[in-house]
């Protein structure tokens, strides 16, 4: 209680201290929330990928980067491919590419598609409502979570894209990865929606192309099989196996976290340089009261400590003011850019904790100086200076 009364007597002092703490873990909340997001979308990519091989194609004289049904079966005969994910992917309009989570629309053949998800467990895209359509349908959709959310769609409202209608029969659990900015139609719909679009495709009369595959394989023998797919298929087509995506993923997602991490690191260590000018100033204010404590029996321990405490005291109310405004601008920034479909935030339980155990450490590091340097005096020396 003598700390918390130490700390009242000079509550102006002890709340500008407390609001630099809070300042820097406020940049350390908001910038941890980010890196959160990050990773829960880099997992989200890794686990739809983990059972996956990509199969692009480089287009040939024509680059017109597209597979066609013999292509498919090549990649079928592949010895280890369990199935076949075919698709064909066009923006949903001409801003998907400028969005957090880019929208597109995604024809996929039913029957295929959905075995794909069985083999692929986690990484399997699962309805959260509605149903799926029946392999004669036309013009129906199933949504990703992000363009439900950006769309205010549901099931049974109309999709509106690319001039033509699709009734919604379902919507996607979120994956916070690429699928959640999917609406995937019928793949009829959309090689009508590609060729309309091109007078060369036209022109050509190709019928039964697609513009991206997935070979679905165990995610132990992911290299293995790519090896042999790129032996087995003819020239002009990038492969990337499971392992080389996930990689892929990591690296970024620890190049993004330091950066992210690193500035909010650097705000909270601002920050405690507060409490370090506030803790030597109160050893000089209190030199007599400390001399006295230590004429009475009062021991270096006994000082030290108190000064400790009194540091953490104000690192940990600086964690919880910080946190708490952390937690009210995350949750401002999501409400005001929910239109984009992904929140780009997420303060979780962890990260809360971390900030305000963050701040008490801090707290306790720059009072350490001081601390010693009270528990250090003189009680002769410390009443002679009064």
């Amino acid at each position: 209680m003598e700390m918390l009364r130490n700390l009242y007597r000079r509550r102006l002092r002890t709340g500008l201290t407390v609001l630099g703490i809070a300042v820097g873990i406020l940049a350390f909340t908001v910038m941890g929330g980010m890196a959160e997001k990050i990773d829960l979308i880099i997992e989200g990519g890794k686990a739809y990928f983990t059972h996956r091989i990509a199969v692009r194609s480089t287009g040939g004289m024509l680059r017109l980067n597209l597979l066609n049904p013999d292509d498919i079966e090549a990649v079928k005969a592949v010895a280890g491919v369990q199935e076949v994910e075919t698709q064909i992917m066009l923006p949903m309009d001409e801003t998907a590419g400028f969005e957090v989570t880019p929208r597109f629309l995604v024809g996929v053949e039913l029957p295929g598609f959905l075995r794909a998800q069985e083999l692929a467990e986690q990484g399997g895209l699962r309805l959260r409502e509605g149903s799926w359509w029946q392999p004669e349908d036309r013009n129906v959709a199933v949504l990703g979570s992000a363009v439900a959310r950006k769309m205010n769609l549901g099931v049974g409202d109309t999709l509106e894209a690319r001039g033509k209608e699709f009734q919604v029969l379902g919507v996607l659990e979120e994956t916070y990865s690429v699928p959640d900015g999917w609406a995937l139609i019928p793949q009829a719909d959309a090689r009508e929606i590609m060729l309309a679009d091109s007078s060369l495709l036209q022109a050509l009369g190709l019928d039964g192309f697609v513009t991206n595959a997935y070979a679905l394989v165990d995610p132990a023998e992911g290299d293995l099989i790519t090896e042999r797919m790129a032996s087995a298929l003819r020239q002009g087509f990038l492969l990337y196996s499971p392992q080389q995506l996930a990689e892929a993923a990591g690296q970024a997602s620890a190049i993004l976290n330091t950066a992210i991490l690193g500035s909010g690191i650097i705000a909270v260590i601002v920050g405690a340089l507060s409490v370090v000018n506030t803790m030597f100033m109160a050893v000089g204010e209190r030199t007599r009261e400390i001399g006295i404590k230590k004429a009475i029996g009062a021991s270096r321990w006994d000082i030290l400590r108190e000064f400790l405490l009194e540091s953490v005291i104000i690192g940990t109310l600086g964690g919880l003011l910080g946190v708490g405004l952390g937690g009210l601008t995350i949750s401002g920034i999501n409400w005001l850019t929910q239109g984009q479909g992904t929140p780009i935030f997420l303060l979780t339980g962890r990260l809360a904790v971390a900030g305000i155990l963050f701040a008490a450490l801090l707290g306790a590091a720059a009072g350490a100086l001081p601390a010693l340097r009270a528990a250090s005096l003189d009680p002769v020396e410390a009443l002679r200076e009064y």
